[in-house]
This record gives C-alpha cells, sequence and structure tokens, in this order.
C-alpha cells in the first residue's frame, strides 16, 4: 500500500508526495503528462533500496489521467 498526498498538476507534470505502507517518510514524484513517465524521483528512506513503490504511485497516476478525472487531495494505491 502507498498513501499519495499533495498531488499538484500543471501543463507538463503531475507531482505528489507518498508514503510507503504505514511509514511517514515521504518519498517524492513527477510525471510527464504525455508520456506518463517518471521525470524525477525522491525516494522514500522508507524503502531500503528496493524502490517497488514508486512504479505503484506512477501507475495510480497514470490511471487517473487515462481516466481524465480530477485528482483527488488524496489517494492510496493497494496491490496484492
Amino acid at each position: 500500500m502507498v498513501r499519495i498526498f499533495n498531488i499538484k498538476e500543471n501543463d507538463n507534470v503531475v507531482s505528489c508526495a507518498y508514503t510507503p505502507e504505514d511509514s511517514n517518510l515521504e518519498g517524492y514524484v513527477e510525471v510527464d503528462k504525455k508520456t506518463h513517465e517518471i521525470k524525477e524521483v525522491k525516494y522514500s528512506e522508507y524503502e531500503y533500496g528496493k524502490k517497488m513503490y514508486v512504479s505503484h504511485v506512477r501507475e495510480k497516476i497514470s490511471e487517473i489521467l487515462n481516466s481524465k478525472k480530477a485528482f483527488p487531495n488524496e489517494i492510496t494505491a493497494v496491490w496484492y
């Protein structure tokens, strides 16, 4: 599970903060709105080099971009 919040959108980029699992150690991601690729990332220290949470953040941002819906203030990505 990853909590995605402080979502900001401009003409080219969606940026957000994220916290993995029950951690309060934030990371930061910027996703290109056209390509849905990650442009910038600051990994959460919770990840210990695994870096798996960022892919779930990108996937959730991409899902909302494809839906053409407005971004909520906060979302959670869950997988199993």
